[in-house]
């Protein structure tokens, strides 16, 4: 199951910038996750988009 940005999203580029397998990217005015790439960092604890992210609620498992 991967992550997904919803419409919330106010595109402050932290995300981006912190996704290690690049599943995220700009899309309009908000970013998207590539399901394909994301492996929601099952190398740690908690998702590094969702660390970082200002507003986390924002980020969701993708239904």
């Amino acid at each position: 199951m991967a992550l997904q940005i919803g419409e919330d999203c106010f595109a402050c580029y932290a995300c981006e910038t912190v996704c290690p397998a690049g599943a995220i990217s700009i899309k309009g005015s908000i970013f998207v996750i590539n399901p394909a790439l994301c492996s929601e960092c099952k190398d740690i604890d908690i998702a590094r988009c969702l660390a970082i992210c200002p507003e986390p609620s924002v980020i969701n498992h993708r239904a």
